[in-house]
């Protein structure tokens, strides 16, 4: 059996920069399995750095690239105004392109190795507090601009999971939805009784517009025999079962748009401002808010952080530790509880004989560092 490089990857001669390049987005396409989103990313970066550092033609005629190369774009780019979060993530994609042509016997040296990474300023997140989530609900007056607030901050997915949704992804009975995150990992998502009251209220409706528009289809249509009605595919039904019948067997995409195709990132984004703008909130937020905000809640509500983690699809618990930075608020809460407690207890304190000198250590300062399991309370249930 073929191994996945030669399955996957040509390795013969390339004819130009731009046959490398080809290759290149081929491999992180079908060997590392990325998202087409991130696929997009790199090859918008790697053509970039080939036409506006002119490394195509220098890497054309047979000259390596130096590091200082490499320096000069990145500090171009910087110039010109680039934060360095995308500085770093361009230096990710320059450092896998140029490992990849080495492996592959390409080039002799990579200008990337040894390259240290721009020195990232950390900035929290901006979330929503649970009254301004409510103030956007109650704004949303469409049934598909209420589920994609539903589901973007009740179920915690990124925009692209929600827009690559598929009507059989979701289980009503169960209450669980199915998602594809980064690196194509899928994962399985509880929603609660809102989210689920939403989904209710647009598979109506979705039923209310198809059944409209075969109305108009009708007027429409010579006299003769009616055209049957188009049916829709239920939520959860399985579209692909072997030997199953089903009423439609396309993949029917949960959020469509007013021409019936998937919705984008970008209608999501705009229902998002539209929203926040009907809301009054001034914050500059945008779909992510909502998730940064789910986590933030349930981490102020006692959830556990590897149960956040689960739920966010982070394949590192460092990442979700970002939230607790925000949250902490149920850190005061927790310490004002624990001061109250002991507070009421009656204490005594007595001098051991010739120790005068010696320190009283206050009580409410050990109960609170020897209790410091308050501060983790395990997950509720209802989570």
């Amino acid at each position: 059996m073929q191994s996945t490089r030669q399955q996957f990857v040509n390795t013969a001669p390339c004819a130009d920069i731009h046959d490398t390049l080809s290759r290149y987005l081929e491999y992180i396409a079908k060997d590392r399995g990325l998202s087409k989103n991130t696929q997009l990313a790199y090859e918008r970066d790697l053509k970039a750095f080939i036409g506006v550092a002119g490394a195509g033609a220098q890497m054309q005629n047979g000259k390596s690239l130096q590091r200082s190369d490499i320096a000069r774009y990145l500090a171009a780019l910087k110039a010109k105004g680039h934060k360095t979060s995308s500085l770093a993530r361009i230096l990710a994609t320059l450092r896998g392109w140029f490992a990849w042509q080495k492996n592959m016997g390409f080039i002799d040296f990579n200008p990337t190795e040894s390259f240290n990474n721009p020195q990232r300023s950390r900035h929290l997140p901006q979330i929503l507090t649970p009254d301004e989530v409510s103030a956007m609900l109650a704004c949303a007056l469409k049934a598909r601009d209420r589920l994609i607030i539903e589901l973007l901050y009740g179920a915690g997915l990124r925009v692209s999971e929600l827009v690559d949704l598929d009507i059989k992804d979701i289980n009503l009975s169960q209450q669980h939805l199915r998602c594809t995150g980064k690196g194509s990992k899928e994962r399985i998502v509880p929603f609660g009784v809102q989210a689920l009251n939403a989904l209710k209220a647009y598979q109506k409706e979705l039923a209310d517009e198809v059944a409209a528009a075969f109305a108009l289809s009708q007027i429409a249509r010579k006299p003769g025999r009616p055209k049957a009605l188009k049916q829709e595919v239920a939520f959860g039904a399985k579209v692909h079962g072997k030997g199953q019948k089903t009423p439609n067997r396309r993949v029917e995409p949960l959020l469509k748009d007013l021409s019936g195709k998937r919705l984008s990132r970008m209608v999501v984004w705009q229902v998002i401002k539209r929203l926040a703008e009907k809301a009054n909130i001034r914050k500059e937020i945008s779909p992510h808010t909502l998730r940064h905000s789910f986590a933030t809640h349930l981490l102020e509500n006692g959830a556990d952080l590897r149960a956040v983690q689960e739920l966010l699809g982070h394949s590192s618990v460092v990442t979700t530790q970002l939230y607790t930075h925000i949250s902490r608020s149920h850190l005061r809460k927790a310490y004002q509880s624990a001061q109250e407690t002991f507070s009421t207890q009656p204490q005594t304190f007595s001098l051991p004989v010739n120790s005068v000198s010696q320190p009283v250590v206050s009580p409410s300062a050990n109960a609170v560092s020897s209790n410091y399991d308050y501060f983790a309370p395990d997950l509720p249930a209802s989570v």
